[in-house]
């Protein structure tokens, strides 16, 4: 009886200590909040993914550094999404600035991104409540849903004509 209490207080210890480092790391972060929202009232498949990121854009003309971001699935749901990305308050400078930035890709397409720059307040409290609007992209590679009616409309009617025209030569013949 005494060793499997000494082997359960093995195990105990074990998951305190393993525990630790995730308690340390917890406490270490702070978060930027928000909400998605599209630009339409479109709907996306469930295959749709969306990136969003914080990133720091203080030098010109250089690519943003992302410093964290979150990739997800939207699975069916809709507009508007929340949005949580965590960091480490360390990785922010209180002379740089950060923006909030993303897409909503569908097939490795991008779909919808963000267009104007959404400004973060890192320094003290985070940013909370960010309302993020994602506009569509012009070109997005993706045809619409209707986009081949109109070529197929045109040659059922060049078809249609076609067995007209047979069939007044066989009434006259």
């Amino acid at each position: 009886m005494l060793r499997y209490r000494m082997h359960a207080l093995v195990a105990l210890a074990v998951l305190a200590i393993l525990a630790l480092p995730t308690g340390i790391v917890a406490q270490g972060t702070t978060s930027v909040n928000g909400v998605i929202f599209l630009s339409d009232t479109a709907t996306l498949p469930s295959s749709a993914v969306i990136t969003i990121q914080l990133a720091d854009v203080t030098q010109p003309g250089a690519p943003a550094k992302v410093i964290t971001e979150r990739v997800f699935n939207t699975g069916g749901a809709q507009s508007p999404f929340s949005f949580s990305l965590p960091y480490i308050p360390q990785q922010i400078s209180q002379s740089n600035r950060y923006i909030i930035q993303g897409n909503i890709r569908v097939a490795g397409q991008i779909l919808y991104r963000t267009e104007a720059p959404h400004t973060v307040n890192t320094s003290g409290t985070p940013s909370n409540n960010l309302q993020v609007t994602m506009v569509k992209v012009a070109n997005s590679g993706l045809p619409q849903s209707s986009a081949g009616t109109q070529p197929l409309l045109l040659a059922g009617a060049l078809l249609l004509a076609a067995f007209t025209v047979m069939a007044l030569r066989r009434r006259l013949a």
